[in-house]
């Protein structure tokens, strides 16, 4: 949902679409839970904060030596893969390019977790709904 009077949010967001926006249904976020929580197992990092919303999703990771573009890309394939596997969804579910950014400052972090756990709040789940989130201690 995009904040109501946000001209330039809108505006970048409907520049990176390339095909039709897509609403995610319950099925689609279960899909991408299970296919991001399956690439958490499976990797060095950690996720600390999670929001998988029908219009976007935030995520936030532990530092990792590796690459976080390679590592946003392949997040964004198996979770396509996932949807198409477990719903009639059959087209493209994320934008071209990606936002990411990178923390280093404690505050920022801890502000950074918090508006996703908000995120979950507003819709009524718990603010880390999912398993495979990880508590960790925010950096000092």
């Amino acid at each position: 949902m995009l904040h109501p009077g946000d001209p330039v949010r809108k505006r970048m967001a409907e520049e990176r679409l390339h095909h039709q926006r897509v609403l995610f249904n319950q099925a689609m976020i279960d899909a991408v839970a299970d296919a991001i929580g399956d690439c958490e197992s499976k990797s060095d990092w950690s996720i600390v904060a999670a929001s998988i919303e029908s219009t976007h999703t935030h995520l936030l990771l532990s530092y990792t030596d590796r690459d976080v573009d390679v590592t946003a890309k392949w997040l964004k394939d198996q979770t396509t893969k996932a949807v198409h596997r477990h719903t009639t969804h059959a087209g493209p579910i994320w934008c071209k390019g990606r936002w990411r950014g990178f923390i280093f400052d404690p505050l920022m972090w801890r502000n950074t977790r918090r508006y996703i756990e908000r995120h979950n709040e507003r819709r009524g789940q718990a603010v880390r709904p999912y398993p495979w989130i990880t508590e960790v201690p925010d950096p000092l």
